[in-house]
């Protein structure tokens, strides 16, 4: 008998990213995987990059002498995670009200498929016991293409009755539009275009690679980021009484260009604000771990 595993996967807008976990939580090493996807791409398209995925998972678990008893995955919403249905518009839209479980079980068999939110996967993952020891309120924010959010009292995800975050901060009014129009990926992109008006735009890890090497308008994106971020979430931080916040998403690998200055944003709360130790493998873990 094969000894049995978990598949986890962090279901992205571009990629699909997966790992194979052992019950006890130990990622298998070599496991990792990645299926690009277009989340605006057709329905055959979206279904096929997850099928692709579960086919690469059941050979990798095979010649690892494993095999997968369940999966695990991180999406974000809106979602029915309960009947693993996207509700999101926003981006899948043409797989909106599938069902997504069909497309791990005809790879893997009638293996339990179940679905979380991905910034509570990313929270679950990202916090450690030394973390959980010392602080009884945790949050943790995801900066990517959207602005995820999520919270932890004692050790205990605060989630609504549908399973998705108890605070949801995306949406929020902030200046003359909402929180992740000034704390996103197109936000550092929209910024930086402004400063080139007419010219080809960067990606933000092209942005983030700029102001490394000293771009001044580069880097105040970035620093603007921070600010935003930290005025956005300065209430609810206070408020909710978070000594910990955990930084999550691609943008985050590049903190030290904005982490000042949201620092200073926060400056008064006694509230600590630092980048997850393993920003890909945080959500991963997170989603086996559920």
């Amino acid at each position: 008998m094969s000894e049995p595993c978990i598949l986890a996967v962090d279901a992205g807008g571009t990629s699909l990213k997966a790992m194979l976990v052992r019950p006890e939580g130990g990622p298998v090493p070599g496991s990792f995987l990645q299926v690009p996807v277009d989340s605006q791409g057709a329905a055959r398209e979206i279904a096929g990059a997850y099928r692709a995925l579960a086919r690469a998972a059941r050979d990798a678990s095979g010649e690892a002498g494993l095999s997968v008893a369940e999966v695990k995955v991180c999406i974000p919403g809106p979602f029915d995670y309960a009947a693993g249905i996207s509700r999101m518009r926003h981006k899948y839209q043409s797989v909106y009200g599938a069902p997504m479980r069909p497309w791990f079980q005809e790879a893997l068999g009638p293996v339990p498929v179940s679905f979380l939110h991905d910034s509570t996967a990313f929270l679950l993952g990202a916090a450690t016991e030394e973390d959980l020891r010392r602080h009884q309120r945790i949050c943790g924010v995801i900066l990517g293409t959207g602005l995820g959010f999520a919270s932890m009292y004692n050790g205990r995800m605060n989630l609504t009755p549908q399973g998705g975050p108890g605070i949801s901060v995306f949406a929020r009014p902030y200046r003359d539009g909402s929180a992740e129009d000034y704390a996103s990926r197109r936000a550092v992109e929209n910024a930086y275009a402004r400063l080139r008006p007419g010219r080809p735009v960067p990606t933000v890890r092209e942005i983030a690679g700029l102001a490394a090497a000293g771009d001044p308008g580069a880097a105040r994106c970035f620093e603007e980021l921070g600010r935003c971020l930290g005025e956005i979430l300065r209430d609810i931080l206070e408020e909710e009484g978070f000594t910990l916040l955990l930084l999550g998403g691609a943008i985050s690998k590049s903190a030290g260009l904005f982490l000042p200055a949201l620092s200073g944003s926060l400056k008064g709360l006694a509230v600590e604000a630092r980048p997850a130790e393993d920003i890909d493998l945080a959500p991963l873990l997170g989603a086996a771990r559920a």
